[in-house]
C-alpha cells in the first residue's frame, strides 16, 4: 500500500479494502481529530493537576514559613544597655576532706565493682559454652589477673603477644598467665547476653548493647565522686582503630580516630560524667539543638542551685541554654568564642 504525493485520502472498506475517496472523511482525518481531542483533554487535565499541586505547595510553604517565623520570633532578643543586677554566685558546696590517699586499686574498685566482675565471669563462661568450649571455666580471681595483664600490655606495648612470654619475656605478664590462656579468655570475653540483642534495623536497636551493662554501671559509679565548683563540657576521643559503626575522625584532636565521648570534667581533670556519641539520629534532638541537649543531659546529676560554674565552647552555647541553666539548675555558665583573625581586630 502506498500513498500518493498529493496526499490522496483513504477510507477503510471491509469488502473492497482501501480505495481512494476525496469526498468522504478519511481514516487519517478521524485519527487526527481524535488525537487533537485527546491531546487537548490531556493538556487541560495536566494543567489542572499542576495548578492544584502548586496550591498545595503554596499552602505547605505558608505553614512552614509561619512556623519558621514563630520560631524565629521566639528566639529574638532585644538588647538594651543597663546596669547588671548584682547576684550572689558564691558556691554553696564544699569539697570533702580525705584522711587517706586512695590508691589506684581503690579507685579501680570504686568504678569496677564486684557485681560488674561477677557478671563478666558469667557471660564469658556462657559465651564459651555456646561456642562449644565448656572447659573455659573462668573464675573471678582469674578475671582479675586477666584484666591486670591487659592493662600492663597496654602500657608496655610489644609487636606480638608471644613476645611477652618468649624472647623479651616481660615477667609480670609471663609469670601471671600463659599466652594460650590469655588468647582464649580474650576471644570468649563477654559482658552481655547476645541472645537479648535487638537486631540492627529494628526498633529499639542499641549500638552500645555489647557494653551497655558496663557503661551504665560505670556512669552510675561516677556519681560517687563529689563534684567541684568549676567544671567544663567538651568532647574527647578514645583512641580506637577497630571495626565499629560509630567510629569518628576529628583531625583537630591529638587522637584523631576513635570513639567520640562528651565529657563533663572539673578543673582538676577529674571526669564526672560521660556520654558516648553513637552517630547521627541515635538520640532525638529537641528544638534547642544538639549542643544544648548534650549539656542538659550531662548536668542532670549535678545538685541544683549550688552555683556551680560551667564552661563550654561556642558549639554548645546559646542564650536559651544560659537562661535555662541559671533559672532551672542554678548553674552559672560561660562559653568561649573562637579567635577571629581579621584585619584591625585585636
Amino acid at each position: 500500500m502506498t500513498v500518493n504525493e498529493d496526499k490522496t485520502k483513504y477510507k477503510w472498506n471491509k469488502t473492497k479494502g482501501k480505495e481512494g475517496n476525496k469526498e468522504d472523511p478519511s481514516l487519517f482525518d478521524v485519527a487526527s481529530e481524535t488525537y487533537e481531542r485527546v491531546k487537548k483533554n490531556f493538556v487541560k487535565k495536566a494543567k489542572d493537576t499542576l495548578r492544584n499541586i502548586g496550591r498545595e505547595d503554596d499552602d505547605e510553604s505558608d505553614d512552614e514559613v509561619a512556623k519558621k517565623k514563630v520560631a524565629k520570633e521566639a528566639k529574638q532578643y532585644k538588647w538594651i544597655k543597663t546596669e547588671p543586677e548584682p547576684r550572689n554566685i558564691t558556691w554553696k558546696g564544699s569539697m570533702p576532706h580525705y584522711d587517706e590517699v586512695q590508691t589506684p586499686l581503690d579507685l579501680f574498685r570504686m568504678f569496677i565493682t564486684e557485681d560488674i566482675l561477677s557478671n563478666i565471669v558469667d557471660q564469658t563462661n556462657l559465651n564459651a559454652m555456646r561456642k562449644k568450649n565448656p572447659s573455659l571455666k573462668l573464675s573471678l580471681e582469674e578475671l582479675r589477673r586477666f584484666l591486670g595483664v591487659q592493662m600492663l600490655m597496654s602500657i608496655l606495648k610489644l609487636p606480638a603477644i608471644r613476645m611477652y612470654q618468649n624472647g623479651i619475656r616481660y615477667s609480670p605478664v609471663a609469670d601471671t598467665m600463659s599466652r594460650d590462656r590469655f588468647i582464649s579468655l580474650r576471644s570468649f570475653f563477654h559482658i552481655c547476653d547476645d541472645t537479648l540483642m535487638i537486631p540492627k534495623g529494628e526498633v529499639g536497636h542499641d549500638k552500645l548493647f555489647k557494653i551497655r551493662r558496663l557503661y551504665d554501671a560505670f556512669r552510675e559509679n561516677l556519681k560517687k565522686i563529689d563534684p567541684e565548683e568549676i567544671q567544663s563540657i567538651d568532647e574527647q576521643m578514645i583512641p580506637f582503630k577497630g571495626r565499629i559503626g560509630f567510629r569518628q575522625y576529628l583531625k583537630d584532636k591529638s587522637h584523631s580516630s576513635g570513639v567520640k565521648v562528651f565529657t563533663r570534667a572539673g578543673i582538676s581533670g577529674i571526669v564526672y560524667d560521660i556520654e558516648i556519641y553513637t552517630g547521627k539520629g541515635a538520640v532525638e534532638i529537641s528544638e534547642l539543638g544538639q549542643g544544648t541537649d548534650v549539656v542538659l543531659r550531662l548536668v542532670e546529676n549535678l545538685p541544683r542551685f549550688m552555683n556551680f560554674k560551667l564552661f563550654f565552647i561556642n558549639f554548645y552555647t546559646g542564650i536559651d541554654l544560659i537562661h535555662k541553666l541559671r533559672d532551672e539548675y542554678g548553674i552559672e555558665s560561660c562559653d568561649s568564642m573562637p579567635y577571629m583573625k581579621k584585619k584591625g581586630r585585636q
